[in-house]
């Protein structure tokens, strides 16, 4: 580390005592034509620095923003905004497991990777203070990252709806009946070799997530001497590829919505509110306080709380009942572990070894390799139930037979391997609709998601359409696919909007045509799917929940919600654009900075696009979320050919050229090809250089 940095770690009042330092000259980061970051290390742990520094060059913000939800510093920067997330890591007592598991669950390689991550976060806030948010966020250790992802993929398993649903008094709507959906959505695709026309695997990678903020893609290639050499989409915080490919093999996730946790309507004792009745007889909560910070008009307010726990777990109390949960995910600290073994993972055996430790906590996985093996995988940690019981949520049975203790084994779950059909897909829908109707998992546990979206119909039924082999041409129509499918579950959840009767609502006839008319296609020159977008949005706002929810809730859309939302639609396209008769790429755009393109797709189709308004007075709609990272990569003998390309660009800094410099590409569907290998990559290199050399940006 250099003398400039310690001085600077001293001026900042940091006391940090590091387990290692790396030599910031053991680390090349080189910068490609597109600004994205190929980072280079003697060591993992050398190589984990270069994705931190890189990452911080091109969004320390957000960067900083996942390190304060592993410190509890959230609301101190947001406010009450933030401070569910502080709340979070303490209600579920992650902070206090990193703390007592660290250094007994994680091995000594991975704590280097993660300890190497943290010093090239206080080596960037010390060389760049004027970036630093929040000054009590540095110094940054291994262990508050994991604290960090421990919380988000928490979170993601199940916990924010649950937690949400409750807060709303909506557990049934949410959770009830398998219906839960966090909004997030994504695409997977992998095809055999002997299924396509030139014998090479096929790997889609298409995730849906926000396309900025904390929880978007951010793209880096990790090379080290020690084997690591990946390349694909992680999030900031995330020391390990995510969704990605090496010169093995690679794989994608989507969102998979098995119960993966229960929660607990309690009873509790009228004469005694510390009680509840557990097996017949009324026991004490277990009470402890959690201490908070709240920002409220830029002053830090101190706020304690009491939290309890029961035999289930936390209890959540509101004016809607006390809510135990009972999740197994907070209760592991090992995900980004898993992650990064896959990274490094040659073969399928490693890879599959990998995958069942389980400490990722959800997801489907859909995987290719070079020897030709496809995999889908609908894993994670999903408890090992009573069949007998019902286990609809929320449980009011308060008794122990609910109270797991297991999670079911990797090989229990939902799990398809070289199928016959020679494909493998997932866009969210159930696992048990994946591949060719002959070639499906069949069988059941309960908590198994068994809903279909419409994205999930339209891969399922292209796919089986195809008779002979697939060409790439084959699978770029299905994967930019634009359509709702006929017939399907939309046209039945929408029935009544597509049945309405003209005479009966004559100031909405017009409108009420037009969506008669609309081919349920989602292209940007396209003269009624401007409408229907609208329509959709307006929906979910009366919803107060995603869009793909209407489509999965037990109730079909009423006539009444329909009208209502045309209605609005339509007085809101004609105040801003002065006619029904508008092109959706006039009202839907990719826009960032002084770049707006139109933009194809609508939400819920494969080519998905999640739009929310923008300009109110002008009537745009802005991409907000839906495709943003895509990878696609062919396998042969010789390896990967990868192509990718993101929604925007490499950095978050608008005067960077690479602020949105993917736009044009990414709405044209193309894509830039990656290499692997380090000579090929300097050789087109925009830049080369070591951390702490002249700033980036």
């Amino acid at each position: 580390m250099s003398f400039r940095i310690l001085f600077c770690l001293s001026i900042f009042g940091w006391n940090v005592a590091l387990s290692q330092s790396i030599d910031q000259k053991n680390v090349t980061i080189i910068r490609d034509s597109l600004g994205v970051p190929h980072i280079f290390g003697v060591t993992d742990a050398d190589a984990a620095y270069g994705l931190a520094y890189a990452h911080a060059e091109d969004n320390f913000s957000d960067l900083q923003e996942a390190v304060m939800a592993g410190k509890g510093l959230m609301g101190s920067y947001k406010g009450k905004d933030g401070v569910l997330f502080d709340f979070g890591l303490q209600f579920l007592q992650i902070d206090s497991l990193v703390e007592a598991r660290y250094d007994q669950d994680l091995s000594p390689q991975f704590r280097g990777v993660l300890e190497a991550y943290a010093q090239a976060l206080n080596d960037y806030a010390a060389a760049n203070p004027k970036e630093v948010l929040l000054k009590k966020t540095f110094p940054v250790s291994g262990k508050d990252l994991v604290k960090s992802s421990t919380l988000s993929v928490s979170l993601m398993a199940g916990l924010g709806m649950g937690l949400k649903a409750v807060n709303e008094n909506r557990v049934e709507e949410f959770l009830g009946s398998n219906e839960a959906h966090t909004g997030t959505g994504s695409n997977a695709l992998a095809v055999a070799p002997e299924r396509m026309d030139d014998g090479r695997g096929y790997l889609l990678i298409n995730s849906h997530q926000p396309i900025e903020g904390r929880f978007a893609w951010y793209e880096a290639h990790i090379m080290s001497e020690e084997g690591w050499n990946c390349v694909g989409g992680l999030f900031p915080g995330g020391t390990s590829v995510f969704v990605g490919s090496n010169e093995n093999l690679g794989w994608g996730h989507t969102f998979n919505y098995h119960q993966f946790g229960d929660i607990y309507k309690l009873e509790l004792n009228p004469k005694n509110k510390n009680q509840y009745k557990y097996d017949g007889q009324w026991r004490d909560f277990y009470v402890r306080k959690v201490k908070l910070k709240v920002k409220i008009i830029g002053m830090k307010i101190p706020v304690s709380k009491k939290v309890k726990s029961c035999a289930y777990g936390p209890v959540f109390e509101n004016k809607y009942g006390s809510w135990a949960f009972r999740f197994p995910a907070y209760k592991d600290i090992r995900a980004t572990e898993q992650w990064f073994l896959m990274n490094k993972a040659e073969n399928f055996g490693e890879f599959t070894k990998a995958m069942e430790m389980q400490a990722v906590p959800l997801f489907n996985t859909v995987y290719a390799d070079k020897e030709g093996n496809i995999m889908l995988h609908s894993g994670g940690k999903v408890p090992k139930r009573n069949p007998k019981l019902n286990w609809t949520a929320p449980i009011t049975a308060n008794t122990s037979d609910y109270a797991w203790t297991e999670i079911l084994d990797y090989n229990k779950l939902p799990h398809v391997e070289n199928p016959d059909c020679g494909y493998v897909f997932n866009a969210n829908n159930t696992p048990l609709q994946c591949t060719g109707d002959s070639c499906n998992w069949n069988e059941y546990f309960p908590g198994l998601q068994t809903f279909m979206y419409n994205r999930g119909e339209r891969f399922s039924y292209l796919m089986e359409q195809q008779q002979g082999p697939f060409t790439e041409e084959d699978l770029d129509r299905i994967k930019y696919d634009m359509r709702f499918h006929p017939n399907g579950i939309y046209e039945t959840k929408f029935a009544a909007m597509y049945n309405l009767d003209e005479t009966k609502y004559p100031d909405i006839a017009d409108a009420i045509q037009k969506l008669n008319k609309w081919d349920r296609n989602g292209n940007v020159d396209n003269m009624n799917a401007a409408l229907a977008m609208v329509v959709h949005d307006f929906l979910r706002l009366a919803i107060d929940g995603p869009f793909a929810l209407i489509m999965i809730r037990q109730e079909d859309l009423s006539e009444e919600m329909a009208v209502e939302a045309i209605r609005k639609a339509k007085k809101f396209l004609l105040k801003t654009h002065g006619t029904l008769d508008v092109a959706l790429g006039d009202v839907q755009r990719l826009i960032r900075g002084d770049k707006s393109l139109p933009a194809h797709g609508l939400a819920e189709v494969p080519r998905a696009a999640d739009a929310r308004l923008h300009d109110k007075k002008n009537g745009i709609y802005k991409i907000t979320g839906g495709d943003g990272y895509i990878q696609i990569v062919r396998f042969s003998k010789d390896g990967a050919d990868i192509r990718s390309i993101n929604a925007l660009g490499a950095s978050t800094h608008p005067d960077s050229p690479h602020f949105n410099d993917q736009m044009e590409m990414f709405t044209n569907h193309q894509y830039r090809k990656i290499h692997l290998d380090k000579k090929t990559l300097e050789t087109t290199a925009e830049r080369i250089y070591h951390p702490g050399d002249q700033p980036y940006h």
